[in-house]
């Protein structure tokens, strides 16, 4: 088993222990969540006003935190919520509007996605799920190539990635292959952080 394979297995225990104690936490993480965004909902670190934004989220699967209360103030906010459809095994994920309390669908591979008749649309700012990630931005997925072949299509048009976790699921550095990409934030429980282009922190807010 190589570094990168230990490393997703510890995370994933780590994940799935912060899981199950937000299950029993009176202030559950997602809740949380909506505290650390606010800074980018009032001054968006990005060159994007929110009202014109296309917001791309995801359904939580397992023990990933969920990011729905967070994309419900984006949706409050005036900007256009996403969710991710899985066209095929190797292709990239495509997105159809979303918004709060719509109703989902089971997809491929076992996910849940909006209706087929929603709009499909191209998103600005991108709230993706991870295993991982470490001080640099470096995300380490689930391993089935879904997010990196999703970001290779979608960064050149300049899209703003980032990160939901527990904080038990940050590291100090995750081994960065050729086809991994970069973040430019991640959000967590207790923090809100931006990188810039050289891998500076460039904004910052903790609990």
């Amino acid at each position: 088993m190589n570094l990168k394979k230990e490393l997703r297995q510890k995370l994933y225990r780590k994940r799935a222990q912060a899981f199950q104690n937000d299950q029993q936490s009176e202030e559950k993480a997602a809740d949380k969540l909506v505290d650390m965004v606010a800074p980018l909902l009032e001054r968006p670190v990005s060159h994007l006003e929110i009202s014109s934004t296309v917001v791309a989220g995801y359904i939580p699967i397992g023990s990933e935190i969920d990011p729905r209360p967070l994309l419900s103030e984006f949706h409050k906010k005036g900007a256009l919520v996403c969710m991710p459809e899985v066209v095929s095994a190797d292709a990239p994920l495509q997105f159809r509007q979303w918004s709060p309390g719509d109703l989902l669908i089971s997809g491929a591979l076992g996910t849940l996605q909006p209706l087929t008749t929603a709009r499909i649309l191209e998103p600005d700012v991108m709230f993706l799920p991870l295993v991982g990630i470490d001080q640099n931005g470096v995300r380490l997925g689930q391993g089935g190539g879904f997010y990196d072949r999703t970001l290779s299509k979608f960064l050149p048009q300049g899209l703003f990635t980032i990160g939901v976790a527990f904080d038990e699921q940050m590291v100090d550095e995750i081994p960065k292959e050729p086809h991994d990409q970069y973040l430019d934030g991640v959000i967590s429980p207790s923090c809100c952080k931006v990188w810039s282009e050289d891998r500076q922190t460039r904004y910052l807010k903790q609990s």
